[in-house]
């Protein structure tokens, strides 16, 4: 009866890691943008939410929800349309689109951006002393300027370009 009750126990404690193994897709990975002065270009697919101080967020082309229950939430922003795109501008902006793929581009001040899933980001900053960092897959904060772009992520080993560090380089200098 001993054994069957410590076997019992140590089952019911598995439980809630195999739930969270579940919900999780193996390929997952992260997306972290801290203080960013910055034209950031985000493409992915999961969870992405942020704050910036002023700006705009573009939604290129449509949101494309997981399911109908996963609807999109801008505030602190005047929404107007651009063709196929939905431009939100302001300050004080805080949005979510909590599971889906998207395309934002976030253009502005003291931008924070936190993403779960798979993606890309190409960063390109304003030329200020101090233009943020960005930070994927749990690695090290690298500075905006540096990063160009870069997956998170699925396949997100080996596919960091510096393509952007050279025009950030001559909008600093020129």
């Amino acid at each position: 009866m001993r054994k069957l009750c410590v076997v019992l126990l140590a089952s019911l404690s598995l439980l809630p890691a195999a739930a969270f193994a579940e919900r999780g897709s193996s390929g997952d990975g992260s997306l972290v943008v801290s203080g960013a002065n910055a034209r950031l270009t985000v493409s992915g697919h999961g969870l992405i939410f942020g704050h910036l101080d002023r700006g705009s967020i573009t939604v290129v082309g449509d949101y494309k929800p997981d399911d109908n229950t996963a609807l999109s939430s801008v505030s602190g922003a005047r929404m107007k349309l651009a063709g196929d795109n939905v431009v939100y501008v302001g300050s004080n902006v805080r949005f979510l689109f909590p599971g889906g793929r998207y395309t934002l581009i976030v253009d502005g001040t003291g931008i924070d951006i936190s993403a779960v899933g798979t993606g890309k980001v190409t960063a390109l900053g304003k030329g200020t002393i101090d233009d943020g960092f960005v930070s994927v897959d749990g690695g090290p904060p690298e500075s905006v300027d540096v990063v160009g772009t870069v997956a998170y992520g699925r396949n997100a080993i080996g596919t960091t370009t510096a393509t952007a560090t050279t025009t950030a380089g001559k909008a600093k200098n020129g």
